[in-house]
């Protein structure tokens, strides 16, 4: 199906009061057209109609009509700026494709996330977490082996 026939079943679906099967479509067009910022924006209205401010700051961000209320609602959400950055999903360049008020808002989310502190491996428990699932899967492996052992030992007795 072609984005122009998408756009028309989201408009269908928007008629019938069918946002959530609306906000698929759109979803679906932008994995195809990730730098098509009119539907961003159109993704962003969809998400004001239902009330939710975070994720319309979130594709309105790069649009110049993303209120300070959205914006400030997607930054509670995403808290870190390297986080929104990833959320965003850029795929423009901020100097060509964004007007001059969300290129300003995106270069300053951009210089944040350069000025974030990385975190330290003492702030980060993944490496303890595997540390912990690896020695649970061998555990559990060693508790598998004995147990066939003893199942074939038990049967061998059985037969002699």
């Amino acid at each position: 199906m072609g984005k122009s026939e998408t756009l028309r079943r989201v408009d269908a679906d928007l008629a019938r009061g069918h946002t959530h099967l609306a906000q698929q479509r759109l979803a679906s067009l932008l994995a195809v057209h990730p730098a098509d910022l009119a539907l961003r924006a159109r993704r962003a209205d969809i998400y004001r109609r239902v009330g939710d401010w975070a994720q319309a700051g979130r594709w309105g961000f790069l649009t110049e009509d993303a209120s300070p209320a959205e914006v400030a609602a997607f930054e509670r959400a995403w808290r870190s700026p390297s986080a929104r950055l990833r959320a965003l999903r850029l795929a423009v360049d901020p100097f060509r494709d964004l007007g001059p008020l969300a290129r300003e808002r995106y270069l300053d989310l951009a210089d944040a996330a350069k000025a974030e502190k990385p975190a330290s491996r003492d702030d980060d428990g993944g490496t303890l977490t595997c540390l912990f699932v690896t020695v649970g899967l061998l555990l559990l492996l060693a508790v598998l082996v004995v147990g066939i052992w003893t199942s074939f030992d038990f049967l061998l007795d059985l037969f002699r």
